[in-house]
């Protein structure tokens, strides 16, 4: 049952990021975070990190960007998903260079 919600959970995220409604797609994947986490699952734990870290990205909110794309890299690496961990790397590469370009 807790699976199939949390898949429930992250098909709204996804739905809510294609909707542009950023803040909901979080709340989203913030619950289906907890569920992973309870469930072990540290893979589907970093996507998650990874998807939230995009939506505050489009959100120009790159402090908690860069929070959650440091914590979707570091899963990934933690649990051998060497392209997933290159494709975090990057996020956070453009994150810091809009910071850098905003003064974030």
């Amino acid at each position: 049952m807790a699976a199939q919600t949390m898949i429930h959970l992250n098909r709204l995220a996804m739905d809510a990021v294609r909707q542009k409604n950023y803040r909901r797609a979080i709340d989203y994947f913030t619950q289906s975070l907890v569920l992973e986490d309870k469930m072990g699952m540290r893979a589907q734990m970093a996507e998650s990190f990874y998807n939230m870290a995009g939506a505050y990205y489009l959100m120009e909110d790159y402090a908690q960007a860069l929070c959650k794309a440091t914590s979707a890299e570091t899963l990934f690496r933690q649990e051998n998903k060497t392209e997933d961990a290159a494709k975090a790397c990057n996020m956070l590469r453009e994150i810091k260079e809009k910071m850098d370009h905003t003064g974030a």
